[in-house]
């Protein structure tokens, strides 16, 4: 195990290899740097409980970039002389934890929503990963009892329902909460270390063309289904597909056209009002009342079954390649060629960077309520042109829409 002197610019420069490297500071008895085979580099101390031959242990401090190398070798000396008194520090920090109610997991989600997640912008998604995906699994157990083999098992569990994109953003917030964790001195390593996302990302421009909206707004129809109607309503108000299909009765004014999404379904974490047009209103008029959600076949759950049900969609209407979130960004593409303003369609997509942004962002507080109104009902009556072969110059004026 090579020993020198640490620096910062020293380990700034070690690369990682296919093991796990030790690099032992001269200037501080004890104190190391651990590098992972993943990059990471962690501070860590090393002492033995007795004299040669008796077992060692090992106090891991802090990760290299959060946890400062002065910091490291501060630490370093106040558990060197701890030790010097009889103690053994790696006990008692192992006794403590176990002690403290930060070692439920749901205190820690809790603790790691409130003090770092809840400044991100991804917010609302990370904290409904935890309540969807984790709790209800591991709500009980301590974070220490969280296994390589646990963390698998729910990411696989959730790319098997066929979700591999899902599953990769479960993995990146288990990884995060485990990385803070760390960071705290809650955990000494991360169960998530070596795991590796399930499936690969690439960004997508998939937009269907108007024929194959109207293919699958035909065959949607057709079937008559609870999936269905969530995919003309995904086509009618561009919104996102769980925010569709887990819609509430209680959420939509029908009498006055208005859907409100509430905080905690909304992405951004803010209430969001979605105007439905005359076609939207339709669908929704048309569901039979079985409970509290929209979009149920059971009257005690939203939707679920979405990949067979595309599956069947993708033979009924002909259209293959192409996935739910594609018509999100048709939406998007289909109100830009009808002379929709970007900063409208954002509005209405609830996008949070967008055709407004800088200074200007800062100070745009202004919904576009009216334009948002004008926008989604011209849509609508677009998708009713194509599903019904009318020419679109005599459904909507596009210049009405226009602002500057």
């Amino acid at each position: 195990m090579p020993k020198a002197k640490l620096t910062k610019h020293l380990i700034e420069g070690i690369k990682p290899t296919e093991r796990d490297q030790f690099y032992w500071d001269t200037e501080t008895s004890c104190l190391a740097l651990k590098v992972t085979p993943a990059g990471r580099k962690v501070f860590m101390v090393q002492y033995r409980v007795g004299g040669r031959g008796t077992p060692t242990r090992k106090v891991f401090l802090g990760q290299f970039g959060s946890y400062t190398l002065h910091q490291a070798r501060q630490e370093a000396a106040r558990i060197i002389g701890q030790r010097a008194e009889g103690r053994d520090p790696a006990k008692e920090r192992k006794e403590q934890r176990r002690k403290t109610v930060e070692n439920n997991i749901a205190d820690v989600v809790a603790a790691f929503l409130k003090r770092h997640a809840s400044q991100n912008r991804s917010f609302s998604e990370t904290k409904r990963i935890f309540e969807r995906e984790l709790l209800p699994r591991w709500k009980a157990r301590s974070i220490h009892d969280i296994t390589r083999r646990d963390i698998i098992k729910v990411i696989d569990d959730i790319a098997e329902r066929g979700s591999p994109i899902m599953a990769n953003r479960t993995l990146a917030a288990i990884r995060k909460m485990f990385n803070w964790a760390l960071s705290r001195g809650i955990i000494d390593t991360s169960s998530c270390n070596g795991i590796a996302a399930p499936s690969k990302e690439s960004s997508r421009s998939r937009v269907l063309f108007d024929d194959e909206l109207r293919s699958i707004i035909l065959a949607v129809r057709e079937a008559n289904d609870a999936f269905g109607a969530i995919i003309e309503l995904l086509a009618l108000t561009g919104q996102r597909r769980s925010e569709v299909s887990e819609m509430t009765w209680n959420e939509v004014d029908l009498e006055n056209g208005i859907w409100t999404i509430p905080e905690e379904r909304s992405k951004n974490g803010q209430p969001h009002t979605v105007h439905l047009s005359d076609q939207a209103l339709s669908i929704l008029n048309n569901r039979p009342r079985l409970g509290a959600y929209v979009f149920t076949t059971n009257g005690t759950s939203p939707f679920q079954g979405f990949r067979k049900a595309k599956d069947r969609l993708d033979k009924r209407s002909g259209v293959t390649g192409w996935r739910i979130h594609d018509i999100r960004r048709t939406v998007t593409s289909g109100l830009a060629r009808l002379g929709i303003s970007p900063h409208v369609a954002d509005k209405i997509l609830n996008h949070q960077s967008g055709a407004i942004s800088g200074v200007a962002a800062v100070y745009q507080r202004h919904d576009f309520l009216t334009e948002r109104k004008t926008a989604i009902d011209v849509w609508g009556r677009h998708v009713q042109a194509l599903i019904s072969g009318v020419a679109l110059d005599n459904v909507v004026s596009i210049g009405a829409v226009r602002h500057p």
